[in-house]
């Protein structure tokens, strides 16, 4: 549901603009402001299950996220759906990376590969499919359904979840540290209000305080991380080169396939004029083409490699895996 809904938007977007009245790229703050929401809290998660167990919260945000989903379907303004989305958002980021760590717990170890690989899989077929679903509930019914789909879904994964999802023993884990994420979420929050910002057409100047704000408290961020004794992020690992080069790619791979369907759908509707279900299946067909004739095919290679690499440094700190935190 985490995955589908990041995406789900895009095609929905003109339609959900003409609704509450607003321009069609304004619509884009709400897929923001779901992502840098769950971005800045999936840090936490993992304390947060330590401290109050692994079912109550995987259920709690499954509650959430589809309390946020209803809450979205009844928006009558721009301003109530993005906070409906940052609700979402909060649901989102205890959701996937909890409802993972559950599954990792009870797996052997030889299982863990195996394990990831059907846990990655749903995500990367929820944005493929994301788009034409989107269209088809935006033109059969409304734009409403697309977050409507959340409430049966949410009912049923809550029952399955208190019933096979074990709980797991309340334990005492370092404080959390609050200094680190309210750095890294005010940081973050405005290095994104400065890249909305710059989006518009007159460029005035008014995206410097904020990306000077962002920069600057995203360069405290780090050195707090650096220096605290129970950081929020631990920075350790980009101690090694083949990290910090797959992060590297990874990132740009990211934006580049983030921003492809979310451009699609706006270019098709705005300005070709086709209908939510004419532009899904369009952004499907363009899609390949995009990924053989652009850079990001090179930057997934990379990453891929690189990754590769790091499996023997990986294997040489095996037996210091149990010291890290979850």
């Amino acid at each position: 549901m985490e995955n589908l809904d990041a995406t789900i938007v895009t095609t929905a977007a003109p339609a959900i603009a003409a609704d509450l009245g607003v321009d069609s790229a304004a619509v884009s703050v709400t897929v923001t402001a779901f992502l840098l929401t769950v971005a800045v809290l999936i840090p936490a998660s993992g304390w947060l299950s330590e401290r109050f167990g692994v079912r109550r919260v995987f259920t709690t945000a499954i509650a959430v996220f589809t309390l946020a989903s209803l809450l979205c379907a009844l928006s009558t303004t721009l301003p109530l759906l993005v906070g409906a989305r940052v609700l979402q958002g909060v649901g989102g980021a205890l959701m996937v990376p909890v409802g993972r760590l559950a599954v990792l717990r009870a797996t052997p170890r030889q299982g863990i590969i195996q394990a990831i690989a059907i846990l990655v899989w749903p995500g990367l077929v929820a944005p493929v499919i994301a788009p034409f679903l989107g269209g088809l509930l935006t033109t059969v019914a409304s734009w409403h359904w697309i977050f409507s789909i959340n409430l049966p879904l949410g009912a049923v994964a809550f029952v399955i979840a208190r019933r096979i999802v074990p709980e797991t023993a309340e334990s005492a884990p370092p404080p959390l540290d609050v200094t680190g994420l309210v750095l890294v979420a005010v940081g973050l929050g405005s290095l994104v209000g400065a890249a909305g910002l710059l989006t518009g057409a007159d460029l005035d100047g008014r995206a410097a305080a904020p990306a000077a704000i962002g920069l600057v408290v995203t360069a405290l961020a780090v050195r707090h991380l650096r220096r605290a004794a129970h950081p929020l992020v631990r920075l350790d690992a980009f101690r090694f080169r083949t990290f910090r080069v797959a992060n590297a790619s990874g990132s740009l791979y990211r934006a580049t396939v983030n921003a492809v369907p979310f451009l699609l759908p706006l270019m098709f509707q705005d300005a070709f004029g086709w209908s939510p279900v004419q532009a899904a299946p369009w952004c499907w067909r363009s899609s390949p083409e995009i990924w053989r004739s652009s850079p990001r095919r090179r930057a997934c290679c990379v990453g891929s490699a690189s990754a590769g690499c790091s499996s023997p440094r990986a294997r040489s700190v095996r037996r210091a895996w149990r010291r890290w935190p979850s």
